[in-house]
């Protein structure tokens, strides 16, 4: 039996393709350093080689994945160079956001952070690693967004879509999803509290023990 299954010709087949690879990668079937081979990919997920071709292009350039000097397409590895210089910007800026949301953070906007905890959720309950890492994303993001600085927000969603691709290669995800989701939720306690020091902590501490968690499965 393949690694992948095969998937149903609906919608766009490269983008089913993309999805299909990519949580393949989270879940660790397809781990790093592995060649992505179009012939034994389009044999596994039943279709032919050009919506493959478009998928792995799409890999490539998001850099989970990259062409060696044969010309092959590899799955990314990252280094720990890589995560510590990525925490760092992360640590630095990620809780100095969620202090400048205290008399300034509203009522619909912390339902809005409550309901991306709960639909968070809702995925590891399904094991849906690839839905669980764009909430994700779209939790650290929010934040920043909310505290109407435009410089600080486009930093921090640069910052955060590179750790959202250390995840994926990592395949931490199935293991310590539910610990991070846990996090989000003790971070959004204390925002809705009104503790917006204890929230800031409570941001470092989970953005440490995020680097820590990739670290601990890349050693």
């Amino acid at each position: 039996m393949g690694k992948l299954g095969s998937i149903k010709k609906s919608k766009s087949l490269a983008d089913q393709a993309y999805d299909t690879i990519k949580e393949a990668i989270i879940y660790n079937k397809l781990k790093p350093g592995e060649i992505l081979a179009e012939e034994k990919l389009a044999e596994e997920l039943n279709i032919s080689r050009t919506p493959i071709r478009s998928a792995l292009s799409k890999l490539v350039f998001e850099e989970i994945a990259f062409i060696n000097k044969n010309k092959n397409v590899i799955v990314s590895d990252i280094t720990q160079k890589d995560i510590d210089d990525i925490s760092f910007i992360r640590e630095s800026l990620e809780p100095l956001a969620v202090s400048l949301l205290k008399d300034k953070i509203t009522k619909s906007q912390i339902e809005d952070l409550k309901h991306k905890y709960i639909e968070q959720l809702h995925t590891i309950e399904q094991c849906n690693g690839y839905d669980f890492i764009e909430l994700d994303y779209d939790f650290h993001t929010t934040i920043s967004e909310y505290t109407a600085n435009s410089f600080l927000n486009e930093t921090i969603k640069k910052a955060t879509l590179v750790t959202k691709r250390f995840l994926i290669l990592s395949g931490t995800v199935p293991q310590y999803s539910v610990i991070a989701n846990r996090e989000h939720k003790e971070i959004i306690d204390y925002i809705e509290n009104g503790q917006f020091e204890e929230a800031s902590n409570a941001m470092l501490k989970h953005l440490k023990n995020v680097k820590e968690r990739i670290l601990r499965k890349n050693a």
